[in-house]
């Protein structure tokens, strides 16, 4: 009688002579850094993990594999900041780790409040002329910004432009 084989045995039977290439290598390797570097970040911003415990990490590596990591570090970090949320954790791995100086990252954040802020002022007031106009009037009317689409179209593409001049900073 015939041996019935598993699914495992038949992979491994097709693959045994099958050879990873060095970008193959390379690509699971940066992928594996990635997921590495993610895990580190989302676990310090949960309180799991100390900064210490990161740089220990690092240094545990060997030197041309903590240059990576660092540049991985760096480019996780930048890209997790938003300009409408409390980044004091990215701001203290970009700063204690990697010696980076927050400061033009907050001028792009306090240029993305103002220009938000300048908006949501226009479109309130432009919101309350329309409902004024209706007869709608007094000091309980309160526009709805959030149900407006040109202010949340607005709100989307001014972040799309935070998110991509921040990117720029994380590539570099």
């Amino acid at each position: 009688m015939a041996e019935i084989k598993s699914t495992l045995d038949l992979i491994m039977e097709k693959t045994q002579n099958m050879v990873l290439t060095e970008d193959e290598k390379e690509e699971i390797r940066r992928k594996e850094l990635n997921g590495k570097i993610k895990g580190w970040i989302q676990q310090y911003r949960d309180n799991i993990m100390s900064l210490e415990a990161i740089k220990s990490e690092i240094q545990k590596e060997e030197k041309d594999r903590q240059v990576e990591l660092k540049k991985t570090l760096k480019k996780e970090s930048i890209q997790r900041i938003e300009p409408d949320e409390d980044n004091t954790k990215s701001f203290q791995l970009l700063e204690e780790i990697l010696g980076i100086n927050k400061d033009s990252i907050i001028n792009m954040i306090n240029r993305f409040q103002e220009m938000q802020d300048t908006e949501k002022i226009n479109k309130t007031n432009e919101m309350k002329n329309r409902l004024n106009e209706k007869g709608i009037s007094g000091t309980a009317v309160v526009p709805n910004l959030d149900s407006d689409k040109e202010w949340n179209g607005y709100y989307l593409n001014l972040k799309k432009e935070f998110k991509e001049k921040i990117k720029l900073i994380s590539d570099n």
